[in-house]
């Protein structure tokens, strides 16, 4: 008898009932869970919100007591008061664009914007505070620059061409003509019925707009080398800026086919320029500004300022000079007696500033991804009170030894930074190294330098505190980081691998160990017998160094899965027991590394943006990332994440409740570490007072609130005009 038939009978009557079964189970689940929302909800805290804060000065001047009312207030509630190197205060409105915004221009109460590829918009500023996009216009090409004449704007749009646009109807934007460009048109101007275009390789073409939807090439520049990036008019003259060539200067005057004047030498790539009444003023990127004579033949800058970030953008106004000065947002310089600039204020944007132009007691300044910022001009304070240590080259990394601070200086080697008795901090020794310094570990009398492609370099400090090469670890590759454990070294060099570098061998340092095709190594930490590398898109590597001489991979550190998507290994750095890692736009994770065979995920901080650096002393973590700045971490209970400052960081190190920010070729600047406040009163859920005493550090500060993970700002900013002594109330 065949039973198979049976046999697959009885198959699928299991399969039946077990599927049954398996339904019943999710549909109680369900029953259960939609009974306990309805009859059993569980009790949603309230958010932080501030309505009002009004600020009390003692009568004996030591401190301020701030009353706020807003909602959400309960016994959680905690506060801290942050130093405001950034001027943050001074921003009075963000504006996002949802493109990359490089150039702004204001006629009245309206800004246009070129865009990038999300073209042209145009915003209603009648409010400052709330400013509004009204009208828009997607343009075919990316949108460099903008000019605007009567009722029409006329686009730079790359590859196409000139956009002609409408502006009779401010809500409704349109093109009405379109020329095509030779070459990427990037920055236009207009003059009477003539706009000047400039284009990245084909020089500058001259366009007839009499009749603006019937636009015309009439004339060309050839412009030697082709390439331009900026242009500027001034009466009869007509400036172009070529980059590292500089900027040359033209007769604006068709008749005699617009001859070469001279040219101006800049001290760096010419990225903008400015003509002011006397004055031309140059952009040159990370060499700062240029300023040469207007009138006369002089090739040569008169003066030079070396500004923090990379000089794209200036304007004249009075005796200021506003300067975009990209990742380190916007400088304020002022002029005094003879031909002296003095540092005025810096105002940290949260993007990249490409572009500002000053109106009425305003900044607009174009921000990149981050859009439009407009600045209160009587907001931006001088930075009272703090130092600032200028560095010839570009600031990497930072280490602590005994009081001494250690900074990798990029293309200039290494820098020892000290605190005399008076609280200032200054260089004190400098070597430069053979490469480009990225890296500094410190372990008893030798400083280990990660210097590119020159490999390792050991220095010591002799007597009188004289930096002195002791020798030279040749490395294939770009070593770009090291750490320093018992008698080893160990190196990420780029994506040529993982080196170990015995430093205790009697005839010097040298390699005993190596693992290559790890993906790009950037940098490395250890615990015990084990290397923790990150190695961006391929993660946070483990490495086994229980033999030195054989290094090999024995896992990747597993992220919750949610995160795997965005991680991106940047940096990683060892604390005691616990280890942060930053993963780019996955945010900050820590772990538990008790036991460094199985490191154990505990938390994931900070916001997804993109945090690219991580230290830790003291028992405090401190992460740095593109929107926030550097934010602190209490290391032992994973809570109590407080804004420490709101520049864009490379580098980070922690002295004497001060925290040292690297700013890349900004050199480094020194703030005070976050106050925490204990003498919060809670009045009602709607009401609360915090008492701030004065801080040891003049300058102005900014009062947060915080209540769990969510924290947020109380917009009235606090300025302390002498250490210990009031506060100016804004």
């Amino acid at each position: 008898m065949d039973t198979s038939y049976i046999y697959h009978h009885l198959k699928t009557k299991r399969m039946f009932w077990a599927l049954c079964g398996f339904s019943l189970i999710a549909y109680c689940a369900l029953v259960f869970f939609l009974l306990r929302a309805i009859f059993f909800e569980p009790e949603v805290s309230e958010t932080l919100s501030v309505d009002t804060s009004t600020v009390f000065q003692k009568m004996d001047g030591k401190g301020l007591l701030v009353n706020i009312t807003g909602s959400g207030f309960d016994e959680k509630v905690e506060a801290y008061l942050a130093y405001d190197a950034g001027n943050h205060g001074a921003i009075v409105a963000t504006l996002p664009t949802w493109g990359y915004l490089r150039q702004v221009v204001v006629r009245g109460d309206t800004a246009y914007l070129a865009n990038g590829h999300r073209g042209f918009l145009v915003v209603d500023t009648r409010n400052l505070h709330q400013p509004l996009i009204v009208g828009s216009v997607d343009t075919p090409g990316p949108a460099w620059a903008i000019a605007i004449a009567g009722s029409y704007a006329y686009v730079a749009d790359g590859t196409a061409g000139l956009q002609v646009i409408s502006i009779d109807d401010l809500h409704q934007p349109r093109i009405v003509a379109t020329l095509p460009i030779e070459g990427d048109a990037i920055d236009v101007l207009v003059t009477g019925d003539r706009v000047v275009v400039a284009t990245r390789k084909h020089g500058v073409k001259i366009v007839s707009v009499e009749h603006p939807q019937r636009p015309r090439l009439v004339a060309e520049i050839a412009v030697e080398g082709g390439g331009v990036k900026r242009l500027a008019l001034d009466g009869g003259k007509l400036f172009v800026v070529k980059g590292k060539q500089g900027v040359w200067e033209y007769a604006f005057d068709d008749t005699e086919g617009y001859p070469l004047v001279r040219k101006l030498e800049t001290s760096g790539s010419a990225q903008s320029i400015e003509v002011s009444e006397k004055e031309i003023l140059v952009c040159c990127g990370k060499n700062g500004l240029d300023i040469f004579p207007l009138a006369g033949t002089e090739s040569k800058p008169s003066f030079s300022i070396d500004t923090p970030g990379s000089a794209r953008a200036a304007v004249v106004v009075g005796g200021s000079v506003y300067i975009a000065d990209n990742f380190n947002g916007l400088q304020v310089l002022k002029r005094h007696p003879g031909f002296s600039w003095q540092d005025a204020g810096t105002v940290d944007t949260p993007g990249n500033a490409w572009d500002v132009v000053v109106d009425g007691g305003y900044a607009f300044v174009a921000d990149g991804k981050k859009g439009l910022q407009i600045v209160s001009l009587d907001k931006i304070n001088p930075s009272k009170g703090l130092q600032r240590i200028i560095t010839p080259g570009y600031v990497e990394t930072l280490a602590v030894q005994e009081n001494k601070i250690y900074v990798a200086d990029g293309p200039h080697g290494l820098h020892v930074v000290s605190c005399n008795s008076n609280g200032d901090f200054r260089i004190v020794d400098s070597f430069k190294t053979p490469g480009y310094a990225y890296d500094v570990a410190i372990k008893d009398d030798r400083i280990y330098v990660a210097d590119g492609a020159k490999g390792l370099q050991v220095l010591t400090v002799k007597r009188g505190g004289v930096l002195q090469l002791v020798d030279t670890v040749k490395l294939d590759g770009v070593a770009r980081a090291v750490t320093v454990i018992d008698r080893l070294a160990v190196v990420a060099a780029g994506k040529t691998g993982l080196y170990i570098v015995d430093i205790e061998n009697i005839a010097g340092p040298r390699v005993i160990g190596y693992l290559g095709e790890l993906g790009y190594l950037r940098d490395v930490a250890v615990v015990g017998e084990h290397a923790f590398v990150a190695a961006g898109k391929a993660g946070l590597l483990q490495v086994s160094i229980k033999e030195p001489t054989r290094p090999r991979v024995v896992g990747t550190v597993t992220l919750p899965l949610p995160l795997q998507v965005f991680a991106q290994s940047l940096a990683v750095t060892v604390h005691g027991d616990k280890m942060m890692v930053a993963n780019a736009t996955a945010g900050c994770q820590i772990f538990d590394v008790s036991v460094p065979e199985k490191p154990r995920f505990l938390t994931s901080i900070a916001s997804m943006d993109y945090v690219k650096g991580v230290s830790a002393f003291e028992g405090t973590g401190y992460l740095y990332d593109y929107k926030n700045g550097v934010q602190a971490v209490d290391l032992k209970t994973l809570q109590q994440l407080r804004s420490v400052a709101s520049s864009k960081l490379t580098g980070l190190a922690v002295v004497d409740g001060k925290a040292l920010l690297g700013h890349g070729n900004g050199g480094v600047s020194i703030v005070p570490l976050p106050i925490e406040l204990s003498e919060v009163d809670l009045r009602s859920s709607q009401e609360l007072s915090v008492f701030i005493p004065n801080p040891a550090m003049r300058g102005r500060y900014s009062l947060w609130l915080t209540k769990g993970e969510h924290s947020m700002i109380v917009p009235q900013p606090l300025t302390f005009d002498q250490a210990g002594l009031g506060a100016a109330i804004e």
